[in-house]
């Protein structure tokens, strides 16, 4: 307990000392190089290089801070845990992985986070030892795998470029197209875009802590954090194709909360709604205000992650919300801290989430757009508002269903959830002021309450908790609430095919006529000959009569 106390104080002082001084460097616009050349080949520079300026610090810091909250807050909600060694062990090795990936500049040392953070986070999520875990955790591996794939046909195709640093590369005005496309390539993998969602939910199988800490600042915002790196290189091709790809997985995280009764799952869906947001806004031009977004989202997202492993201690485990009911009576701390930050999820004035994603709105109205994307937008937000809604009341206003039985007071756990509440309070607003981020926007009223206008029709017309209560066609409901069947494709329909063939196989060879008439025909061979090569070892005269006469057979043939 005390070696995880110093290291909760050595990552809160880190993200001070990180924040003041990315902060500093926003303001004075730094940036500092750290290198070290290892040689040289065929012209390419091998090296390596710690890139520190404002991004790379602010991102750092909030992982530290959100690392130290988990750190913290897993004292309590892992205690009387066999295994709580390895568990810490591999958080902090989830932790390094994440700060190689931030402050190296260069693919070919980036590569190092990146793989480390898959398969980490692959053993993080086998960590129960179950059924259900041991398949999630094959399908994270094998998605995050196929992104390092993707990654490394990036990392192959910069030897014509002679480096793999940033720096080096953003000299050129535009790179090659087949790079940056195996590049985004890779961060859709990471971020858990569509048509690869569905390693997403299925890593909620990992201890509640660990889904903070991979579900809100590391490991699916790295592929965000390296599209804005490259948002330089991105062309019309490749924003037409993003643009599509992140409203898609809008609408499927949208519907899967919406059809969704885990808590888990549902706060997955919600984090993969919002990188597809962050995509979103990158792609449309604003990368510094989808970046702001990324930081003010892993801190209440963390929050609501951490409060809905409370619940589900206080529940014996189950994560069903329909055995959820009346917590704000039971658990008043708890459930004020995910009520805020269910609000910063859905950008209510002031909390933090609004500073950024009422912005985002803003900048995407004025922007030139097709009205029908802009529409499927504005639905996605009004799905956020939805699922939220449903949320809430299924957690705080439906009646008991399940009885407490298991009453938690553990301080490390509400520490912890307290001073993400802070944070998740007045960071938006920090981070606005601190870093003189100055946008000014004035449009048109009709945008501002074009959400709620969808709110009212749909509440009115098609009678909103019918919806949630699922009163529709089994097809349809099946459909969404199955990620449009995106687990089938990414699992069954992949290994099945495998699988058939190699008990076809089996069945074929080792059971079948072929073992009889081939290998036992050999093997009978075989030992008929063995048996004549014994009895002629056996017999000494026979054999030296039979070396004598070969011996002269070769002399006179000489």
């Amino acid at each position: 307990m005390l070696f995880v106390l110093n290291i909760n104080f050595f990552f809160f002082f880190v993200f001070i000392l990180f924040f003041l001084v990315g902060l500093m460097f926003h303001l004075y616009q730094l940036s500092l190089l750290l290198t070290y050349n290892f040689f040289f080949m065929n012209s390419c520079n091998f090296s390596l290089i710690f890139l520190l300026d404002w991004l790379s610090l602010m991102f750092l810091s909030v992982v530290f801070l959100i690392s130290g909250c988990v750190f913290l807050y897993s004292l309590g909600y892992m205690s009387g845990d066999s295994y709580v060694i390895r568990f810490y062990f591999l958080v902090f090795l989830f932790v390094c992985s994440m700060f190689f990936l931030i402050m190296m500049p260069d693919l070919m040392c980036l590569i190092l986070g990146w793989d480390g953070l898959g398969l980490v986070s692959y053993c993080l999520v086998i960590y129960y030892q179950s059924d259900v875990s041991l398949s999630s955790g094959y399908l994270t591996l094998f998605i995050n795998r196929l992104g390092d794939l993707f990654l490394i046909l990036s990392i192959c195709w910069c030897m014509n470029y002679g480096c793999w640093h940033y720096f080096y590369l953003f000299t050129f005005d535009n790179l090659n197209i087949y790079m940056i496309f195996f590049l985004i390539l890779a961060c859709l993998t990471k971020s858990a875009q569509f048509p690869f969602s569905s390693w997403l939910p299925a890593a909620m199988a990992a201890p509640t802590p660990v889904s903070s800490l991979v579900h809100s600042s590391t490991l699916v915002t790295a592929g965000v954090y390296l599209i804005i790196r490259f948002s330089k290189f991105l062309s019309s091709d490749l924003i037409f194709f993003l643009i599509n790809l992140s409203l898609l997985t809008v609408l499927l995280s949208g519907f899967g909360a919406l059809y969704e009764n885990d808590l888990s799952k549902i706060i997955a869906f919600s984090t993969m709604g919002q990188l597809s947001f962050m995509i979103f806004s990158i792609v449309m031009g604003s990368h510094y205000l989808g970046f702001i977004h990324l930081l003010i989202h892993a801190i209440f997202k963390s929050l609501l992650f951490l409060c809905s492993g409370i619940f589900i201690s206080l529940l014996m485990g189950s994560q069903d919300i329909r055995n959820m009911g009346n917590l704000g009576l039971q658990s008043p701390l708890i459930s004020s801290c995910f009520l805020i930050s269910l609000f910063s999820l859905c950008g209510v004035p002031f909390y933090s989430g609004f500073f950024s994603k009422d912005l985002i709105i803003e900048l995407v109205v004025l922007s030139e757009i097709n009205f029908f994307y802009l529409l499927i937008f504005f639905f996605s937000i009004y799905l956020t508002l939805v699922y939220s809604f449903r949320l809430f009341y299924f957690l705080f206003i439906c009646k008991i269903n399940f009885m407490i039985f298991n009453l938690i007071d553990n301080k490390y756990m509400k520490v912890s959830c307290l001073f993400l509440l802070f944070m998740s309070i007045i960071f938006g607003s920090c981070q606005f002021w601190l870093l003189d981020l100055c946008y000014v926007n004035v449009f048109d009223e009709y945008y501002k309450f074009l959400i709620i206008f969808f709110f009212i029709y749909f509440f009115i017309y098609f009678n909103v908790f019918t919806m949630l209560n699922m009163n529709l066609s089994s097809f349809i409901v099946y459909f969404l609430s199955q990620m449009w069947f995106l687990p089938f494709f990414s699992s069954t329909f992949i290994v099945s095919k495998f699988f058939n063939k190699s008990s076809f196989l089996f069945s074929l060879i080792d059971l079948g006529w072929t073992e009889y008439l081939v290998f036992t025909t050999i093997y009978n061979l075989i030992k008929n000959l063995n048996m004549h090569l014994d009895s002629l070892h056996l017999n000494s005269l026979k054999m030296y009569m039979l070396s004598y006469l070969m011996f002269i057979f070769f002399i006179l043939m000489i």
